[in-house]
């Protein structure tokens, strides 16, 4: 009796192993670990925080990406578009209005589901931004 008793712990321990060590709450990522991906873009202001609702975040419309790195891994453009992007606890966008230019820094890391600006600087109204991928045409 001891020695089945034995024998089927082992045998259970022995088949959760590879099972447990496979599966990982990041286990849907391939890209490696901690790894965060940074883009330094331009865009134009859309919409601005509302204060008090969420984590602060603004609708921007913001450049293509040609070295877009997804969450498998792979580097895919991505066209030009206008999303919400949240910003991080040390940026402020007090001297910003809807229609602004911006630069601005992306932080992704897929791994830990967030994606943040970093830095964000007003431009001045002149400057030109390209939103397609071929840089240099308008």
């Amino acid at each position: 009796m001891h020695r089945q008793l034995l024998f089927l712990t082992l045998w259970f321990v022995l088949l959760c192993i590879p099972i447990a060590g496979c599966r990982s709450k990041n286990s849907r990522h391939s890209v490696p670990q901690g790894v965060t991906y940074v883009y330094h873009l331009k865009g134009i202001v859309r919409s601005l925080p509302v204060p008090m609702q969420g984590p602060p975040s603004m609708m921007i419309k913001m450049q293509a990406i040609p070295n877009w790195t997804g969450i498998t891994g792979q580097i895919t453009p991505m066209a030009a578009m206008t999303m919400p992007c949240q910003l991080a606890k040390t940026v402020s966008p007090a001297d910003l209005a809807v229609g602004d230019k911006i630069a601005f820094t992306y932080k992704v890391n897929w791994v830990q589901d967030r994606m943040l600006i970093t830095r964000l600087k007003k431009l001045p109204p002149t400057t030109v931004i390209h939103f397609n991928l071929a840089p240099g045409r308008p």
